[in-house]
């Protein structure tokens, strides 16, 4: 096993729902952290109510968040027994030690777990280490949106699990 992937095999991780509205500021300060380089991409405290959002917890610290929209396709139209991840987050400094991948299949086991048959997200057309992330665990691209991410202009690629 590669250093970068040691610390997220031998520490203790796990998944709570953030608990809103009490924990909503919380969501906006990581969101921020996680996303600095594009503050036009900050989701707003009254998305934040509307999302499910769980934290992922290592060793008792904050490491990361996913939010999910149920029944929602990329593009927030109606889309029965698809799970729409809204975001996919690690804090930079836990970033490159296979976090992302275990916060990556834990999104998938949970779609499965709560009876979902798709799983869609998008990304900037530039994350491309979300992008290759998503392939590695079976996601594969269905389209692009053009002029999805604003701040600079660009992109979103569109992508697909089936369970």
């Amino acid at each position: 096993m590669d250093k970068s992937n040691t610390a997220a095999a031998t520490q203790r991780i796990e998944f709570r729902r953030a608990i809103v509205p009490d924990e909503i500021g919380t969501l906006c300060e990581i969101d921020r952290k996680i996303f600095h380089a594009f503050p036009a991409d900050l989701f707003t405290p009254e998305e934040w109510a509307e999302f499910e959002s769980y934290w992922m917890i290592v060793d008792g610290k904050i490491v990361g968040c996913s939010a999910f929209i149920r029944d929602s396709d990329y593009d927030d139209e109606p889309r029965p027994g698809c799970l729409h991840i809204m975001s996919t987050g690690i804090l930079p400094e836990f970033r490159r030690r296979g976090f992302g991948m275990k916060q990556k299949q834990w999104q998938i086991e949970f779609a499965k777990q709560q009876g979902f048959g798709l799983i869609v997200t998008n990304t900037r057309e530039s994350n491309l280490a979300m992008l290759q992330l998503n392939l590695k665990v079976g996601f594969v691209i269905c389209g692009t949106a053009p002029h999805f991410y604003y701040e600079p202009d660009e992109p979103a690629i569109v992508m697909e699990l089936q369970l």
